[in-house]
């Protein structure tokens, strides 16, 4: 029975990705001229998996990470139309695309408050 518990603690330490939380952190975020300019290097998450961009302003970006971009060194931009705060977020999402489907990208939600035109 010992042998049995212990194979059962192994299976679950290897199967549940959840146990292992990345950061979904950018390298770098950057504005000019109402353009936030952010890139990511993503290649610690071992898979591909689904990332929710929100832009503070109403608009998402849905990334699927190693299909629509490279893990690697990835870059994304967004222009305001208005001046003010708002609050740039990255979180892990599910995207659903058929066969194309990827699971959400583990990790901490990453929060950045941008100032455009002040």
């Amino acid at each position: 029975m010992n042998g049995l518990k212990q194979f059962i603690v192994a299976l679950i330490f290897v199967i549940s990705p959840a146990t292992m939380a990345k950061d979904l952190m950018p390298k770098t975020v950057s504005t000019s001229d109402g353009v936030v300019t952010a890139q990511f290097d993503l290649s610690h998450m071992g898979q591909d998996c689904g990332l929710l961009v929100k832009w503070g302003d109403g608009t998402e970006k849905k990334i699927r990470v190693g299909r629509d971009v490279n893990e690697k060194d990835f870059t994304i931009t967004h222009s305001y139309s208005n001046g003010g705060g708002y609050i740039f977020e990255v979180k892990g999402s599910t995207i659903k695309k058929g066969l194309g489907t990827v699971f959400a990208c583990q990790g901490k939600t990453y929060r950045q408050a941008i100032c455009i035109g002040k």
